[in-house]
């Protein structure tokens, strides 16, 4: 038990739980802008007094959306893989952090209405 609360405590000394935080806000960052792109889509509201289409914002707002997500996944795996556990460990935090991303983007979708 001793041992695990060095390990508890050298992960705080390394700033983990900023790391973890600012992973789940981005990830929810993300999920807003994927919502706000599905609205638009969705409904036909003219945007900027009706200087830009409300197909162009909403695709728009979708790809900013996934290449914030998928950097958001690459800092994750890149840091998942400086770690030294085995390579099925970190395939399975994967696979966790991907499954957690598109419930959050669902979640964050139902609640747009």
């Amino acid at each position: 038990m001793n041992r695990l609360w060095r390990k508890y405590l050298a992960l705080l000394d390394t700033d983990f739980t900023t790391q973890v935080f600012d992973n789940i806000k981005n990830l929810l960052v993300c999920a807003l802008l994927f919502a706000a792109g599905t609205n638009v889509l969705d409904r036909e509201h003219h945007l900027f007094m009706g200087l830009l289409a409300s197909n162009l914002a909403g695709w728009g707002l979708i790809l900013v959306s996934a290449v914030l997500m998928l950097l958001s996944v690459s800092d994750g795996l890149r840091r998942l893989s400086k770690l030294p556990y085995h390579t099925a460990f970190q395939i399975i935090l994967f696979l966790i952090y991907l499954v957690l991303a598109v419930r959050v983007v669902e979640i964050v979708w139902v609640f747009r209405a």
